[in-house]
């Protein structure tokens, strides 16, 4: 297991275990109350640019199903649990929440108390941070991560073209300002 660090840009740092994608990220984090619909969070398009802190403590117990995606790929940036079940079970499921997240490279870190992070996020508003493995020096990093600014999510959230879901005699047209 590979030691990794949240740095949070008030300087507050948790330490945890890596899981997902071998990559350092700087972004917003916010945090999701859900007790379940973690992959429909990941794919969310309205999380574009940020890393989401789960609040619930059990974070991928019954997988990943293709099925459940809210978009074609996901858009969280990082991805921050309490605990990860490396095993998915559901019949529904196409793989486990870790593989997931490498096959679309997503760091994550677990075994930190993502209660005390909401809690630093609920009173302060989201705010940006760090989610690394390498060492690092506290000062350096933390002018990085102040400077970081969510840029560019509109053109990678936005369709390149029309598209028609399903058939039958209605033509709706949908303009999504984040239709869910």
């Amino acid at each position: 297991l590979m030691k990794a660090y949240l740095i949070l840009e008030d300087g507050h740092v948790f330490e945890g275990v890596s899981f997902g994608a071998e990559k350092e990220v700087i972004s917003e984090f916010v945090f999701n109350t859900s007790m379940t619909g973690y992959t429909e969070i990941l794919t969310d398009p309205s999380y574009a640019g940020q890393s989401v802190v789960m609040t619930y403590p059990l974070i991928g117990n019954y997988g990943v199903s293709y099925k459940d995606q809210e978009a074609a790929h996901p858009f969280v940036e990082g991805f921050v649990v309490h605990e990860l079940s490396r095993l998915g079970s559901n019949f529904r499921m196409n793989m486990n929440l870790n593989d997931y997240m490498i096959e679309n490279n997503i760091p994550g870190i677990q075994g930190v108390d993502t209660r005390a992070i909401t809690k630093i996020i609920r009173q302060h508003g989201c705010m940006n941070g760090m989610i690394t493995t390498q060492k690092y020096n506290l000062d350096e990093v933390l002018d990085k991560i102040k400077a970081f600014k969510v840029e560019g999510v509109v053109q990678r959230c936005t369709c390149d073209a029309p598209y028609k879901l399903g058939r039958g005699d209605f033509h709706v047209a949908l303009y999504d300002f984040g239709a869910k």
